[in-house]
């Protein structure tokens, strides 16, 4: 009935694979987990293999690293069951009722996206805070704010699909390192109209980076959102529609160079927590207006 997927890279998932059986098992559905881990450390295997032995969970260890999206591809094609759920490894359960949730919509869409949460306090450790600031404030809505625009609030991080789907739809892997996969992946789904339904069981997300590897993700993001423009997939992002208000105005070069004067003191201002979520949409600007097919 379930196929439950989960990709893993450096993470101890054993407490999110364990919650997940036992719901699994309550509910008394047919039902497999299948963890594949992409070339971890050691460490990590080493915590991870005990899983091997539990019921209705194969836990696989790849010998080469495959990649966010190449993974993704293979646990779909490894799959038996028709309904498959993404799961990043970096989640945790929030309530005792989540695959229930899911159970209630599962005929209701050919993609029901269960959301994610942050913490409601902040971390503890300083390196890291944002990271949780901009997942709590832009990354964390409701399923009704989600509703109104499904492809541009699809998060492949907690997800059900119809297995069938992935037949037209694949995880790009020419796309490489983080960023928009999730949104592309999203706009595909209704390009080929199937339905996103989005509702509220979400998870926690527990992977927070550290400052200085959120902005450089961030920065291969939007290298990924370039490219994903010149291919057609990816057009009508905010950011994307502010950029291209920018040149309607005539003011492309005036911005850039005006935001070019201030951008290194955003980025330190951003490193050192004393920045705001509005000067990292501004350096995330500077580097699409340096870097994008808009014409000046």
């Amino acid at each position: 009935m379930l196929s439950i997927l989960i990709p893993v890279y450096n993470v101890d998932v054993t407490k999110l694979v364990n919650s997940l059986f036992k719901q699994c098992s309550r509910h008394k559905i047919r039902f497999e987990i299948l963890v594949y881990d992409d070339c971890s450390d050691e460490k990590y295997k080493a915590k991870n293999k005990p899983l091997s032995s539990l019921f209705g969970v194969n836990y696989l260890e790849l010998q080469e690293n495959l990649g966010r999206s190449k993974i993704r591809n293979w646990l779909v094609k490894s799959a038996i069951y028709e309904r498959v759920l993404f799961l990043d490894s970096d989640s945790k359960l929030v309530g005792k009722s989540f695959i229930k949730e899911y159970l209630k919509v599962i005929e209701d869409a050919d993609v029901i996206v269960g959301g994610r949460i942050y913490s409601k306090k902040p971390p503890r450790a300083k390196s890291k805070y944002l990271h949780w600031l901009y997942g709590s404030k832009r990354e964390s809505k409701k399923a009704k704010v989600r509703n109104k625009n499904s492809a541009n609030y699809f998060h492949t991080n907690n997800f059900l699909a119809n297995r069938g789907i992935f037949d037209q739809v694949k995880f790009n892997e020419e796309i490489v390192g983080y960023g928009y996969e999730d949104l592309a992946f999203g706009h595909i789904i209704k390009k080929c109209d199937m339905s996103i339904l989005h509702i509220d069981n979400p998870v926690e997300h527990i992977g927070l980076e550290t400052n200085k590897v959120f902005l450089k993700k961030a920065e291969n993001a939007i290298r990924n959102l370039i490219e994903y423009e010149r291919e057609g997939i990816l057009t009508d992002t905010r950011l994307q529609r502010f950029a291209h208000q920018i040149k309607a105005m005539g003011i492309q070069d005036l911005v850039y160079q005006q935001l070019e004067k201030r951008v290194e003191k955003y980025k330190d201002n951003l490193l050192n927590n004393e920045g705001k979520l509005y000067q990292f949409s501004l350096w995330k600007l500077y580097l699409y207006l340096g870097g994008s097919s808009v014409e000046a």
